[in-house]
């Protein structure tokens, strides 16, 4: 006996109209117990676009005594945020053409940091600039001191910067090559790490 034969055995004994409000239980059930399947969202994703946008941004930062620390210039930021809802270490800031000068303890002359893109991360305490960097200080020993590489991390609060990659110095007393190199800015020292080739004009 097939499908069809039994519905119509029952409905010998029992009316349409219960047959037909068995039918619409039985898909309630049915449709209540069948397996969830979670909805895909095609909406923008939050996290590709900035939460903060800002243009001709110029900022200073102060030390505990009131004397500048260092100055940033750019024409434009945006800050992207991972967690809509807030806040997180996963957070970073674009920043394009950064132009920073940072203030050391004994020379009047700041040094001069420049960069094609930059990247604020761990909240605001790492600074990668990357493109073309340059760094410069105008010194009254050795003239103008200018120092070029590809990549650059900085930690602004501490006036400290570092680099792994290729390096070039240049001042009015010749050229040094080197690969790495740590800046303490706020004391102007340099340490080159590696491969350090000088070529010096006696003049």
């Amino acid at each position: 006996m097939n499908i069809l034969q039994r519905i119509y055995g029952i409905h010998q004994y029992v009316p349409i109209p219960w047959l037909i409000a068995f039918a619409l239980v039985l898909c309630f059930f049915a449709f209540s117990l069948r397996p969830k399947v979670e909805l895909v969202s095609y909406g923008y994703d939050l996290t590709g676009f900035p939460q903060i946008y800002m243009k001709d941004v110029e900022t200073r930062e102060f030390d505990a005594q009131g004397k500048l620390h260092y100055h940033l210039k750019t024409p434009q930021v945006a800050h992207y945020q991972a967690n809509p809802d807030g806040p997180s270490e996963s957070d970073y800031t674009l920043i394009e053409h950064p132009n920073m000068a940072f203030h050391d303890a004994e020379s009047a002359a700041p040094w001069l940091i420049s960069a094609e893109t930059g990247r604020s991360e761990a909240n605001g305490q790492l600074l990668r600039l990357l493109g073309n960097v340059l760094i410069q200080q105008q010194t009254p020993t050795q003239g103008l001191i200018q120092i070029t590489t590809s990549e650059l991390r900085v930690r602004a609060s501490e006036q400290f910067a570092e680099t792994d990659k290729a390096v070039k110095m240049r001042s009015a007393r010749g050229q040094i090559d080197a690969v790495g190199m740590d800046a303490d800015l706020a004391q102007s020292r340099l340490q080159l790490k590696s491969q350090v080739k000088a070529v010096y004009d006696p003049r």
